[in-house]
């Protein structure tokens, strides 16, 4: 319309996808806008799993969740793959800003989309949603589940602006991961006799990344 005559004004597209539209059926497309650095917000809602049709499992369902397609059961723990990195994936084609939120946090997450939607050309959100129908969790529990993902580190708060990771929220005494699993019926097979190994596996993971995420980031 602005090639036309039609219209001078400058807009910022913003997009909503979820985690499997994310992650992905529409990396490419995603991958795409990025690289040639269109001037929109991509937000992405990310409850770990293809919620819309029943809770099937995405790139970002982590370790151990039993989901519509990686059931837990005799044979399986759930699913067994690492979600993505996306906010490395999306860093990787040098957007200017990019930035992890949860929901459970509004405040932090209300100046990251101000930056994000100031911010020229393309930039980005991860943020952390949870989902009570297929988490299975009492809606009572909605924030203290968004809570816990963060004090456990297991989901960070962070920033890349140009190039730059900025720490938001640092645990001095960060929680078991075991606390944030816990309170799920999707990890409830993990705290059954036989899986001590894999409830181990899951928090050196959280913490490494934890570990990787500090030697990159500064305090905010």
């Amino acid at each position: 319309m602005k090639k036309r005559g039609l219209m001078d004004k400058k807009i910022k597209f913003i997009v909503f996808g979820g985690d499997g539209g994310t992650f992905d059926i529409g990396l490419q497309s995603l991958s795409g806008m990025l690289e040639r650095g269109h001037d929109v917000l991509y937000v992405a809602y990310d409850n770990e799993g293809y919620m819309n049709t029943g809770g099937q499992r995405s790139g970002a369902t982590p370790i151990g969740a039993s989901m519509e397609t990686t059931p837990a059961g005799k044979k399986s723990y759930g699913n067994r793959n690492s979600r993505k990195n996306m906010m490395q994936i999306v860093a990787g084609h040098g957007v200017n800003y990019l930035a992890q939120a949860n929901v459970a946090y509004v405040e932090d997450l209300r100046k990251k989309a101000k930056k994000a939607l100031e911010t020229k050309g393309s930039s980005f959100l991860l943020v952390f949603q949870p989902c009570t129908n297929v988490w299975k969790f009492p809606t009572s529990d909605y924030v203290k589940v968004g809570k816990l993902a963060t004090e456990t580190n297991y989901w960070p708060l962070y920033e890349i602006e140009n190039g730059e990771y900025i720490l938001n929220l640092k645990n001095e005494n960060p929680k078991q991961i075991e606390e944030y699993l816990k309170i799920q019926k999707r990890f409830k097979h993990l705290f059954a006799p036989g899986n001590e190994e894999v409830l181990k596996g899951i928090q050196e993971k959280v913490n490494e990344n934890w570990e990787k995420l500090l030697l990159k980031a500064s305090p905010n």
